[in-house]
């Protein structure tokens, strides 16, 4: 007996959802992979070097206008679209379903093609499959497909956020507004505070407004969340050259400041050690001379 290697078809998952979609003239519905490898990528004009998946977690409002970016032809007749992010080779996220509105406005020609911007409407009764449902979308080439075309259900895991709060998986990966800190904190986290506080690290602040960074380190018992719990409590942390842009404007560190981590130390690293390490990287990124960096 032959054994599947999928759970389900995605489409048989989507069906008594949302009796709109249900009732939908199936030939009218599009499957959409987004997967846009390029560096730059131009949005409403302005160019962005994010993935698009990092588009779609922290600056969402960006990858809607994205999404909503497109070929004339090729939506003109679509009234539905099911939405993926591309992950690993044809492994594909579902991120919602929408309806297309119709073309807002026209955006020019672009290689020959009449792009313009749809209005794209998200249907509800989707919540409990939206980023957690993984597919194998079997042609990468062919980013847009009818949605007759079965799409086996490969895994179905957490999701990349719980409650406003992304999902932790890998130090390298953290990625963190000051909104995002702050709850994290503020709700001493199990999971996050269980991390943070394992080990001591080299971390990144960058200033999304400037393109300035700071780096500092931890070396502390608390580790890392010992630190970033300063930050969620005054967005400057004590950092005398972050100070005087939060005193300039007090929302400042929530419209501009992102952490990540740099490399993890262990906890009971000496502190010259964990500074010789900073300074590395100080060098590195050229904090010092073109960052926030004053030491």
């Amino acid at each position: 007996m032959q054994t599947k290697d999928y759970i389900i078809m995605v489409q048989d998952l989507l069906a008594g959802r949302n009796e709109e979609f249900d009732n939908a003239n199936k030939k009218r519905v599009k499957l959409i992979r987004h997967k846009d490898n390029r560096k730059e990528k131009v949005i409403d004009g302005k160019s962005y070097f994010n993935s698009l998946y990092d588009l779609y977690l922290n600056e969402h409002s960006v990858f809607l206008s994205y999404q909503s970016e497109q070929v004339v032809k090729r939506f003109k007749e679509v009234d539905y679209i099911v939405a993926f992010i591309g992950e690993e080779s044809c492994s594909s996220r579902f991120v919602g379903v929408y309806r297309n509105e119709g073309i807002i406005n026209l955006l020019g020609d672009y290689e020959g093609e009449e792009f313009a911007k749809f209005g794209f409407t998200e249907l509800d009764g989707f919540e409990l499959l939206k980023e957690k449902v993984i597919i194998d979308w079997k042609n990468p080439v062919s980013w847009l497909q009818n949605y007759v075309n079965q799409m086996p259900v490969t895994r179905i895991d957490r999701g990349i956020k719980e409650n406003n709060i992304p999902i932790f998986t890998r130090f390298e990966d953290v990625v963190l507004d000051y909104n995002q800190l702050k709850l994290i904190i503020e709700t001493n986290h199990a999971e996050w505070k269980a991390k943070l506080e394992s080990c001591n690290g080299i971390y990144l602040i960058l200033d999304k407004k400037t393109g300035k960074q700071y780096v500092g380190s931890t070396y502390n018992t608390r580790g890392i969340w010992g630190r970033w719990t300063e930050y969620a409590k005054t967005g400057h942390g004590g950092d005398k050259d972050l100070k005087p842009l939060l005193e300039n404007d007090e929302a400042y560190e929530k419209k501009y400041f992102q952490w990540c981590i740099l490399e993890t130390l262990p906890l009971k690293i000496l502190e010259e050690h964990a500074i010789d390490r900073e300074s590395l990287y100080k060098r590195k990124f050229g904090t010092r001379e073109f960052g926030y960096n004053n030491n």
